[in-house]
């Protein structure tokens, strides 16, 4: 009768297992009601997400569990990054920075020189530029250290959306004072910015403006958004922004990452995950388990672990990639005394029906303003 519940609990053990690997993305328990608005998880499974009223936490299981650190504030944190386990960066409202080197167990303030609400941070190497309102641009050199002012004072605007491609290619993506989306790139690292290199755009002849941005190399990227009959949408762009090529979503696409150079994954409105597996020129959904909004996406570079995280302290993640999956039958290794071996027959799955994906709409250049 023993060894009869061990084999069981055993076999049970073995379906619980399967049932994780094989699910699309699950929720974690947040232990917090606050909005969560940014999030980045590392390849060694260590990973952090800031939201509203100062809330840090932090993961070191690529997403299934997290604990809160005190960061010493109670502003907004709009967006985070790190270098590793131990060093990162954090920005949020009223030109707030804060900086850890000990794994967020402490957190100091940095001067930014700027009161406006900061939103996006990102580096290559120890060179970063944070992305703010009032078109604000702020470039350090020595990993979050410092900070100076790129550029400031803009009417309307701000970006939302910031990567440094390499450490002298600086882009970011927003929205400038007549409602169009915005995209910026500077060649020194951020210290400067031509307007010329400035490209506005309608997303298919509607206003609206950029939330994220992700560039693959000087010329070809996406910006993620909305426009202002509330649908999202996704620009991309093969010629440094000169030209776009949009699809429309029915809410704001929030965030977009590429962990690998063809697979990417965008969050936004309604708790919607969309994969592409095409550089971004096409997209198909995957189911998130929430309604709650999604405002930003991470992926270790695997393109397997990631995490997306949304209002009311949402926080969902996923061991592969999102991705569909049957129920697996487990077939059993253990043979009772006496018993004589049973090969059972394989049930074959049935095939998904792939789902519709819009059609990218191309639209002439437009010209450029700030």
């Amino acid at each position: 009768m023993f060894r009869g519940k061990t084999v069981c609990l055993a076999l049970s053990l073995i379906f619980y297992s399967v049932l994780t690997v094989f699910g699309q993305w699950s929720a974690a328990i947040s232990g917090t009601q606050n909005n969560l608005n940014g999030g980045y998880l590392l390849d060694s499974g260590v990973g952090f997400v800031v939201g509203d009223a100062g809330t840090i936490l932090k993961t070191t299981d690529a997403g299934m569990t997290w604990a809160p650190l005190t960061s010493g504030t109670t502003n907004v944190l709009y967006e985070v990054y790190l270098f590793d386990a131990t060093q990162g960066v954090a920005v949020g409202e009223q030109g707030l920075i804060l900086r850890t080197t000990d794994g967020g167990a402490g957190w100091q303030s940095v001067t930014s020189g700027v009161k406006d609400a900061l939103r996006s941070v990102s580096f290559s190497g120890v060179n970063g530029i944070i992305g703010g309102d009032s078109q604000d641009i702020l470039y350090s050199t020595d990993a979050g250290a410092s900070w100076q002012i790129g550029q400031s004072g803009f009417f309307g605007g701000g970006f939302p959306g910031a990567q440094m491609l390499t450490t002298t290619l600086a882009l970011v993506a927003g929205q400038n004072s007549i409602f169009q989306a915005l995209l910026g790139l500077s060649t020194d690292g951020g210290a400067t910015w031509d307007e010329n290199n400035f490209h506005p755009f309608y997303f298919d002849q509607n206003e609206g403006g950029g939330t994220d941005l992700f560039f693959f190399d000087q010329n070809t990227g996406v910006v993620s958004g909305s426009v202002f009959d509330g649908r999202g949408a996704i620009a991309r762009t093969t010629d440094a922004g000169v030209s776009w090529s949009t699809l429309f979503f029915d809410q704001a696409i929030q965030g977009v990452d590429f962990p690998q150079s063809t697979r990417g994954f965008a969050v936004g409105g309604g708790g919607r995950i969309s994969h592409s597996t095409d550089a971004g020129v096409t997209w198909s959904d995957q189911s998130s388990g929430t309604s709650n909004s999604l405002n930003d996406v991470s992926f270790a570079s695997d393109a397997l672990r990631g995490i997306a995280v949304g209002d009311s302290g949402t926080i969902v993640w996923t061991a592969n990639g999102g991705e569909p999956g049957g129920t697996p039958t487990p077939t059993p290794t253990v043979t009772p005394t006496a018993t004589p071996t049973v090969t059972p027959s394989a049930t074959p799955r049935a095939t998904p029906t792939p789902r519709a994906r819009p059609t990218p709409r191309q639209r002439p250049a437009t010209g450029w303003l700030r």
